[in-house]
């Protein structure tokens, strides 16, 4: 694909989104008000007829034309609509991006995640693809790659990465994230027959946020005002991300735990133990024990995220 086919920005395609759609007709829909409020306003008061048949008639020039813009892409939308076929790579807008990742997970039989701390992998397509294998009682694979929480360099890294973005940092911000994924995947596989995950830890850490199903992929910033890139499956950028995050995986600690020790949980805080917190094998120091499993606990339980 050639870089302007990329970077070329086309007006209904680009209008495609709900939140720029909303942004395009409200904005016209005013603008018709506004000039019809002016033409009765010189109506009224412009009593000098050859001033007031000049104003009124720029005013509904004006106002044909914004209906005339409407009313083509009303009719291009409905009948045509953008041409999405064609497009292996396209940007989506900030506002946009919860809807396009709460997408990926529909009725997928694989789903990849490559992140930092996985707050919005936890809350919303982890809990997606474990309703559909129950539902559809069909296999669902998983597989995440994590920096390594024990790793000073990651941990130093990633608190510039927060502060810069005015976040609380704390000590090691990602200790509990990285142990809330691992208790989270646990408890669901352990207690789903159709479920299989299998997390690794790296030792780099992203700068970005990679999600990929049978659906495609969306490729994000941890500034959740910055727009992400989608990417169509099968095309070259998405299987570009498939193999990198499959590499990095090769080489990455995979985490394994005993499903006994899960049986039965489910996500809430009394699942946060000593026990299954260490079951993970990730040393947690004695000295914040307590603090970490609370962190935990509540990050299975309320699972926050940037993008609501």
């Amino acid at each position: 694909m050639k870089t302007s086919e990329i970077t070329a920005l086309d007006f209904f395609n680009d209008l495609s989104s709900r939140y720029a759609r909303r942004r395009f007709f409200w904005s016209f829909v005013v603008l018709g008000l506004i000039f019809l409020i002016l033409i009765c306003l010189t109506n009224v008061f412009v009593t000098w007829p050859k001033t007031n048949d000049f104003l009124v008639s720029i005013q509904i020039e004006i106002l044909s034309g914004l209906l005339i813009i409407l009313g083509f892409y009303g009719l291009y939308y409905y009948f045509i609509g953008p041409n999405t076929a064609a497009r292996e790579v396209s940007v989506t807008r900030s506002h946009d991006i919860n809807k396009q990742m709460k997408v990926l997970p529909l009725g997928a039989n694989k789903y990849m995640h490559w992140g930092r701390s996985g707050a919005f992998f936890r809350a919303c397509p982890l809990l997606e693809l474990d309703k559909q294998a129950t539902a559809n009682k069909h296999n669902v694979e998983i597989e995440i790659l994590l920096p390594d929480p024990l790793d000073a360099r990651l941990v130093k890294s990633y608190r510039e990465i927060l502060k810069s973005l005015g976040e609380d940092m704390g000590e090691n911000p990602l200790l509990a994230n990285v142990l809330a994924t691992c208790m989270a995947c646990a408890i669901l596989e352990s207690n789903n027959m159709y479920l299989k995950i299998r997390i690794h830890l790296s030792s780099f850490l992203p700068a970005f946020r990679f999600d990929l199903s049978d659906n495609g992929a969306i490729v994000t910033q941890d500034d959740k005002k910055k727009s992400a890139l989608y990417f169509e499956s099968g095309s070259e950028f998405y299987e570009m991300f498939r193999n990198t995050m499959i590499n990095e995986r090769e080489i990455s600690r995979e985490i394994k735990w005993c499903k006994n020790l899960f049986d039965g949980l489910k996500l809430v805080e009394n699942s946060c133990n000593e026990t299954t917190l260490k079951a993970f094998k990730i040393d947690v120091p004695d000295e914040n024990l307590d603090k970490i499993q609370s962190d935990v606990a509540r990050l299975i339980t309320e699972r926050p995220h940037r993008y609501k």
